[in-house]
């Protein structure tokens, strides 16, 4: 919980992520949960978790599959992971 408060809303959302890449090793992955879940999980605003994600594709980190962007591919897991690294 310490480190949490230390991280950045990007960073939060990327560990969240690269964490659920781990449990799931899939090439296709659907988010186990909607992004207000995500943001009440992480301790964000369900906007922040948004931008967040919509950072993590505008840099070409993940992709989504469809309209409902709840499916996501990781394009780069190891920049994903880069995230998480402490400072």
């Amino acid at each position: 919980m310490l480190l949490l408060g230390r991280k950045t809303a990007v960073e939060r959302v990327a560990a969240f992520i690269a964490e659920m890449d781990k449990r799931i090793g899939a090439e296709t992955m659907s988010l186990p949960m909607p992004r207000r879940d995500i943001a009440d999980y992480l301790g964000l605003a369900l906007e922040t978790v948004s931008r967040a994600v919509s950072r993590l594709h505008c840099d070409g980190i993940l992709n989504f599959v469809g309209n409902t962007q709840l499916e996501i591919v990781v394009l780069d897991r190891q920049k994903l992971r880069s995230f998480d690294l402490p400072a």
